[in-house]
């Protein structure tokens, strides 16, 4: 049997903020962090497949503030297809996790056409792909929305702190495959305001959160996954 792995919980503060906050932000972060080593010219494009089930559980629980919660999502970057996720993110009340597998293309494609049943071997057990299988299995989960945006990340070693800037948000508002070179994206957020996500272990240095005071935004439950939802129900 395979031993389950320990889970880090991880703290998350969202704030949605404007052009001008953002230029003032980066530059204090600039100062002190690094660029992601993932980046190229300090940025990535993120495309997700998000996928919900017949209750629209995941759109519902966020919406109304369900404390514990989750979501599952097919993650690329870049558009390429070298690196396919399958993840499921965990919400308990202030804090969660994300639990991530690799797909290949292939299975990738099985998951869009609802075929699950590689995920019910053992090999997966206590992994996001064998509770994406258990959740299919008792609630049929499906592609609901993809979810489109340029990240700009840094990081901190100390309290593993990952500040991230998302910015040009958008849904795919003609379809559910991350590989359509047909796919067509509209934004979902007024004047291309920007989110701003910190994500920490146990605690934020005291030199960061500090430049976190004095900025123009409130701390804001933000849901790119809500947004999008909500852009493809006014298109239909």
């Amino acid at each position: 049997m395979k031993k389950k792995r320990d889970v880090q919980y991880r703290h998350e503060i969202k704030y949605r903020i404007n052009g001008g906050t953002y230029h003032i932000l980066r530059q204090r972060f600039r100062a002190v962090m690094q660029p992601d080593a993932h980046t190229e010219n300090g940025l990535y494009r993120v495309t997700s497949l998000y996928f919900d089930d017949v209750y629209r559980s995941a759109y519902r629980d966020k919406v109304n503030g369900i404390l514990n919660r989750k979501k599952y999502r097919i993650r690329i970057y870049d558009l390429g297809d070298d690196v396919i996720h399958l993840e499921e993110k965990i919400k308990n009340e202030n804090v969660g996790y994300k639990k991530s597998i690799p797909l290949t293309k292939e299975q990738y494609y099985m998951l869009l056409n609802g075929d699950t049943s590689f995920l019910g071997s053992e090999e997966y057990a206590d992994t996001s792909g064998g509770d994406f299988f258990a959740s299919d299995s008792a609630v049929r989960l499906s592609p609901a929305v993809i979810v489109d945006y340029i990240r700009e990340p840094f990081v901190c070693t100390a309290g593993n702190v990952r500040i991230t800037f998302d910015m040009k948000i958008a849904a795919c508002i003609n379809g559910t495959d991350l590989f359509n070179e047909g796919n067509i994206y509209e934004t979902v957020m007024p004047d291309n305001d920007i989110v701003l996500e910190v994500k920490y272990d146990n605690f934020i240095p005291d030199h960061i959160r500090q430049m976190l005071t004095g900025i123009s935004a409130m701390q804001e439950s933000v849901s790119k996954y809500v947004l999008c939802s909500d852009k493809i129900s006014r298109c239909v």
